[in-house]
């Protein structure tokens, strides 16, 4: 009799584990192999880059915390009005409140990583909190290839790969209507660029992303490719010495065209004498968000308006057909 009670104890907590089939093992961006639920209903995002596209596919309901930065965006609360409903359970990518990511009990988390970049989370962080049987996934998105990879990873992730694969391919038609203008450009035509940020404009992206830098991808010669680095500060007699024929600011930067018209360092530029520096509107900014085809139609055309690159019309397309509303920005 007893002997049979054990086996009836045994049968049953067989019955009650998680079989094989209920995981999935999937490989994010840094090569890690993590496995997770076949089924994803509770998610911590910590990563604006990824929202979108969680919205996108249709898995925003399962999204239970978030982190401040993804509500500090200027943008995402306004087209992603769910986001206001969602617990913040981290300040950013990297500073989480452990306490408050385990009372939600979430089947996973995604975030940023590994440490060596600023805002990637670091491995202790990411194994104490794996220790808790909450698997983590980093994506740190270094091309264009990568963002299509994590929107792959992503559908896969939360069910949707027909969506998540229609958003794809809807990037890749604006990159290859973009790319197929400037294929009327000949190689000594094309224009020097640089991209700014900061606090001056002196403070530039490298060759970081090499030949999936958006300007490049945008038809012009990265002035800055030799500087290993994404973004590095240079003296002004550098930027001197580079004379691009178009200046970029990214968004967050904390100046405007104007400022770098005024600046006397630079009267001498190509840039600055034919008025060519262009600020990025915030609605289409963020390398490498689903928006990224957009800043690069923006980007060609300020490159060569010559094409007739209606940058505002794909961008609207764009906002109506994945968000629902139409672009507010800036259209010059």
């Amino acid at each position: 009799m007893f002997k049979s009670i054990i086996l009836i104890l045994i049968y049953l907590i067989y019955l009650n584990a998680p079989s094989e089939a209920s995981y999935k093992t999937i490989t994010d961006t840094e090569g890690r192999t993590v496995v997770i639920p076949q089924r994803i209903e509770r998610a911590v995002v910590l990563t604006a880059t990824c929202i979108e596209t969680i919205y996108i596919i249709g898995a925003i309901d399962r999204v239970i915390g978030i982190s401040k930065n993804i509500l500090d965006n200027r943008l995402l609360p306004t087209i992603i009005p769910q986001l206001k409903q969602i617990p913040v359970v981290a300040q950013s990518t990297a500073i989480v409140n452990l306490e408050s990511i385990l009372a939600l009990k979430p089947d996973v988390l995604i975030t940023m990583g590994p440490e060596h970049i600023a805002i990637g989370m670091d491995s202790k962080t990411v194994k104490r909190i794996e220790g808790y049987g909450i698997p983590v996934i980093l994506l740190n998105l270094k091309s264009l290839d990568e963002n299509y990879y994590s929107i792959r990873l992503l559908g896969e992730i939360f069910d949707s790969k027909d969506k998540a694969q229609g958003l794809i391919d809807y990037m890749k038609g604006i990159v290859a209507h973009v790319q197929d203008k400037i294929k009327e450009i000949p190689p000594d035509k094309r224009v020097k660029a640089l991209y700014v940020s900061g606090n001056n404009p002196n403070y530039v992206a490298g060759g970081y992303w090499k030949e999936q830098d958006i300007r490049v991808l945008a038809g012009g010669i990265n002035v800055a490719k030799d500087i290993p680095q994404f973004m590095a500060t240079v003296s002004s007699e550098q930027l001197v010495m580079w004379n691009p024929d178009v200046i970029t600011i990214s968004t967050s930067a904390k100046y405007n065209p104007k400022d770098v018209y005024k600046n006397p360092h630079l009267k001498n530029i190509n840039a600055v004498k034919n008025k060519r520096v262009f600020k990025h509107p915030y609605h289409i900014a963020g390398l490498f968000t689903p928006r990224v085809p957009l800043l690069l139609a923006w980007h060609a055309a300020k490159f060569y308006p010559e094409l007739g690159i209606d940058w505002v019309t794909i961008t609207d397309d764009f906002f109506k057909k994945f968000y629902g509303v139409s672009y507010s920005g800036p259209r010059q």
